[in-house]
């Protein structure tokens, strides 16, 4: 009964966006603010049998396509070479953890969103897989990153993603096309997240996805005991220096642990599976090639601050990573320059601040 009740509310639905696009209604009526609804409840529309609004891995692959255009995700390309280097890891590591999908028909393409304030990832439909550098700083291991891939991945195989659209895209089938543009804005709708249950099942497929690939199931459990410790702390604090130097604003946290189950819960999930899959958790974890990246970044942002001391003890973290890494040794002899300055004019009486020869 409940499905024939979904069902003939869909039916109305779509009779009265009809009957108000052939009518010319004067009314800005848009169907976007039952899109968001759906989002944000339990989705019991996703129990109507799929045949209703079925659409096929093409038909998704040509509008998660649109979305990533409209969302400008082709051209993100950086001219930053630690933001390409970054960007080539996430495609590495995420065609190994896609490797072992069910729906082998759709492609997928890992793009960074270069924003330390964005600690969260999300998948668009057709396998399109965005990962924020805020997350990215909190992670130390490539183990982790495969498990947070493998999550996403998860949500584009099991048809989650879709699901959010496969009304719309249904609506364009009888005629309802022009109503609204399919990827504007589509994509707030997937940061958002899902609901829990497709969330916990996202983190169980994901981990498997990841162990298939060779990866350690600790990655997964160490990602999340961090989560829960930031949790709970209710501040952007952890035991590595990756996650202490990050220093980002809790509201950003705050957008993860809303979008998400809380990390306790998930955390009590994976082990659970881990023991019914009988995971090798005590599987060495590879190191996350990338790491000395962000600390470079945090002795960048110290230094225009003019904190000197702790920016030279940043570049020499990743120098300790990657000796040739060009970023690192620049920073640390421009940093430590500046700081010998200061301390000179300090000592001669004319104050700590010293001018920036980069302005």
């Amino acid at each position: 009964m409940k499905r024939l009740g979904f069902l003939a509310i869909f039916a109305a639905g779509c009779a009265l966006l009809y009957f108000l696009q052939r009518s010319h209604a004067g009314a800005p009526f848009t169907p976007r603010p039952l899109l968001y609804l759906l989002a944000d409840t339990q989705r019991e529309a996703e129990r109507i049998p799929l045949t209703v609004t079925r659409v096929s891995d093409q038909e998704e692959i040509k509008a998660g396509e649109q979305i990533a255009r409209d969302y400008g995700l082709a051209s993100r390309r950086s001219e930053d070479p630690d933001a390409a280097r970054i960007s080539d890891y996430l495609n590495s590591v995420g065609a190994e953890v896609a490797s072992h999908v069910q729906r082998r028909a759709i492609p997928y393409h890992y793009y960074l969103r270069d924003d330390r304030n964005f600690i969260n990832a999300f998948a668009l439909p057709g396998g399109h897989i965005v990962v924020g550098r805020g997350l990215l700083e909190l992670m130390q291991s490539q183990d982790e990153l495969a498990a947070v891939l493998g999550h996403e991945i998860a949500h584009v195989d099991n048809r989650h993603a879709i699901s959010r659209l496969q009304y719309e895209i249904a609506s364009r089938k009888i005629g309802l096309g022009d109503i609204y543009e399919l990827g504007n804005p589509a994509v707030e709708i997937f940061e958002a997240g899902y609901t829990k249950e497709e969330e916990l099942e996202a983190d169980r497929v994901g981990l498997g996805f990841a162990v298939a690939a060779g990866y350690s199931a600790a990655g997964a459990i160490n990602l999340m005991k961090r989560f829960e410790k930031l949790e709970s702390e209710n501040a952007p604090r952890a035991d590595s220096p990756v996650a202490e130097f990050a220093q980002a604003p809790f509201d950003a946290l705050r957008e993860y642990f809303r979008s998400h189950p809380p990390a306790a819960e998930r955390l009590a999930a994976l082990e659970a599976e881990i023991n019914s899959r009988a995971y090798n958790q005590l599987q060495p974890t590879r190191p996350l090639a990338i790491r000395s990246i962000f600390p470079a970044g945090a002795g960048e942002r110290l230094d225009r601050a003019g904190d000197f001391k702790n920016g030279a003890a940043q570049f020499k973290e990743p120098l300790g990573l990657d000796p040739d890494y060009i970023r690192a040794w620049q920073g640390l002899a421009g940093t430590s320059w500046r700081r010998g300055i200061a301390n000179d004019r300090k000592l001669l009486g004319r104050g700590p601040s010293v001018s920036d020869p980069r302005k």
